[in-house]
């Protein structure tokens, strides 16, 4: 026989966590999911109500008009064609299936007439399923509920973006799409957190190793799901916006890896979201094999976004001239519109070789235009120009509800973002922090990848909105450390349960 000390033993997990910590644990477990249908609802509310009140048909020959005549083709079972009824690639496939199945959906109702109303009612539903999901990734970068309740509301508000839901345009789809592939890969990544590092208001530890079989069996169950909704929210994405996708790999591999989850962990989600763009890509490459008889990974103005931003005239924004002219258009059909793609991707390659000095003062332009303004659904409302049906002061109005909220919110943000640095600098090497500083990495790295892409193609209000969730997220870091401290009624602190062990044990 011997005797066993304090120093000597050592407890199963859920002994050494404190006992408030469990019942912490499980109230916001409780609490998480009303707080982001409320939040939700609030989202989807507002939105709504600018639908009915504000829904109009686009005019022009613009975006909006060729995803309806695209989703048109579709839901009438004659595939993805152009404007003149070729077979196209041009625009990623995801928002015209989406407005298709709408269409769809409308016309089975005997409702077809109103098919932007009911789109629109349809973006406002996407908008509040967002801001939800923005609620749950919020809550992993912080402990508690208070910050993505607060990034959620922020969401919820955001005066362009609720302008957007009644627009002919992908971003509400998109965002939809990205705010639920924030919460999963933040849950994601508090699961992969060491379960020793776990706090009481953590709402992802796990309070013991062990379990039954069915204990086990349930948890790996859910470990699947939130793989598969990992993979099927990055492919969704994709098919939406590739070029934001792909810069979601990049910007949650490095924080990751900056943290202490290590490497593995950061190869193992990189995986999962790689694996998420191949679902995408691979079925819609060999769609444009079997249909366009060519290879196109996924669409075909890839060489249009990139010789818009780099020609002689380009001044940074969005312009159509005759340096991106070709002697036919993407509407010529399939080899007409492959061929122009890879002839102005080749006529883009060779300026920027040709001009190297002009491309750091074409970036800070094209940043300019992407960053200073926040108020492109407006102008997207009035058809672009085609439909002028505000008054000037209506318009002028609109323009500094959209621009001065986004400067506040942004401004914040990127108190933020110095915030989110100094805890991964105070914690780099804590592996109890490791999940909650990785996610706010990952919002913070996405922002600067996500200005990568206007720089890349050309100055434009829309290429920020895909990152706007994670701009969201680094303000209400702020706002939620703003705001006092609440403690619960009964606050006075528990004493951390220890361990006993028997003074004597057989030998």
């Amino acid at each position: 026989m011997h005797s066993a000390t304090n120093s000597s033993a050592h407890p199963p997990l859920e002994v050494a966590l404190p006992a408030r910590g469990k019942d912490q644990a499980e109230s916001l477990r409780f609490r998480e999911p009303w707080a982001a249908v409320a939040v939700g609802a609030i989202a989807t509310a507002l939105r709504a109500i600018w639908v009915v009140l504000a829904a109009r048909t686009p005019v022009g020959l613009s975006d909006p008009n060729l995803y309806l005549r695209a989703a048109a083709s579709l839901a009438h079972g004659t595939g993805y064609t152009s404007l003149l009824g070729q077979p196209t690639a041009y625009y990623p496939p995801g928002y015209p299936v989406f407005v298709a199945c709408v269409q769809r959906l409308a016309e089975l109702l005997g409702q077809g007439s109103h098919l932007i109303l009911i789109l629109g009612l349809a973006q406002a539903v996407l908008g509040g399923v967002a801001a939800a999901a923005l609620v749950i990734a919020g809550n992993r970068v912080r402990p508690g509920l208070r910050l993505g309740v607060i990034a959620g509301l922020l969401f919820a508000l955001w005066p362009n973006l609720i302008i957007h839901s009644g627009l002919v345009l992908s971003e509400s789809l998109f965002l939809c799409c990205f705010c639920v592939l924030l919460a999963a890969l933040f849950i994601w990544t508090s699961r992969a957190q060491p379960v020793s590092g776990g706090g009481g208001d953590q709402l992802d530890f796990e309070l013991s190793t062990e379990g039954t079989g069915a204990d086990q069996q349930s948890s790996a169950h859910r470990h699947s799901l939130l793989v598969a909704t990992v993979i099927l929210a990055t492919a969704a994405c994709t098919l939406v916006r590739p070029q934001s996708a792909v810069l979601v790999v990049p910007a949650a591999g490095i924080a990751w890896w900056m943290t202490a989850l290590g490497w593995r962990v950061a190869l193992r989600g990189m995986g999962l979201l790689i694996l998420g763009l191949m679902v995408a890509v691979v079925p819609w490459t060999l769609r444009n094999a079997l249909v366009l008889k060519e290879f196109v990974p996924m669409s075909t103005n890839t060489g249009d976004n990139f010789c818009i931003g780099f020609h002689d005239a380009a001044s940074g924004g969005f312009s159509i001239t005759a340096d991106c002219a070709t002697k036919g258009n993407y509407t010529d059909g399939p080899r007409v519109e492959v061929a122009r793609d890879h002839e102005l991707q080749s006529r883009t390659l060779h300026w920027v070789a040709d001009h190297p000095g002009s491309i750091p003062v074409l970036s800070v332009k094209k940043l300019q235009i992407t960053l200073g303004h926040d108020a492109d659904a407006v102008f997207a409302w009035e058809s672009f120009g085609a439909d002028p049906h505000l008054s000037d002061g209506a318009r002028s109005a609109l323009y500094w509800i959209c621009n001065l909220y986004y400067w506040v919110v942004g401004v914040v943000s990127l108190f933020g973002a110095v915030m989110v640095v100094r805890r991964w600098w105070a914690n780099r090497h804590e592996p109890s922090e490791s999940a909650q500083v990785g996610n706010g990495l990952i919002a913070l790295m996405t922002c600067v990848f996500g200005v990568l892409l206007p720089v890349m193609f050309f100055g434009d209000e829309r290429f920020k909105i895909p990152f706007l969730p994670c701009v969201a997220l680094l303000a209400a870091v702020v706002v939620r450390a703003a705001l006092p401290a609440r403690l619960p009624s009964n606050s006075e602190p528990e004493p951390q349960q220890r361990y006993e062990s028997p003074a004597t044990e057989p030998a």
